[in-house]
């Protein structure tokens, strides 16, 4: 708890940082005007999530799946459609997160995504 603070200020300057570089290129997270994220993780939306995942990993940057559509796995599967939830995991992105991401990262990460979507 001690840390809290400069832990979440840390994460808020990396989170802006790939927002200010994102914004428009992709669907970039947002926070309610008076809400405060703790910002666990960095997750942009954009189509052919999977070919862009591939594209990062390509160039040596470590992205990942950014949600799970939990009606997709065989415990919930009896559950029922859920379009907005099977759209949410098929566009969604976790872009490299933590305290201690440099802006040499963010923007090594943002020029990676870049080249991909402009391909």
């Amino acid at each position: 708890m001690r840390r809290l603070e400069e832990l979440l200020a840390a994460r808020t300057r990396i989170a802006e940082a790939y927002t200010e570089r994102l914004d428009g290129l992709v669907q970039v997270p947002g926070v309610d005007h008076g809400d405060r994220h703790g910002w666990q993780a960095y997750v942009v939306q954009l189509d052919r999530r999977d070919e862009a995942l591939a594209s990062l990993r390509g160039q040596g940057i470590e992205a990942q799946i950014g949600t799970y559509a939990l009606h997709r796995l065989s415990a919930y599967a009896d559950q029922g459609p859920f379009p907005g939830a099977d759209r949410a995991f098929e566009r969604a992105l976790a872009l490299p997160f933590s305290a201690t991401t440099t802006e040499e990262q963010v923007d090594r990460v943002c020029q990676g995504l870049t080249r991909y979507v402009s391909e």
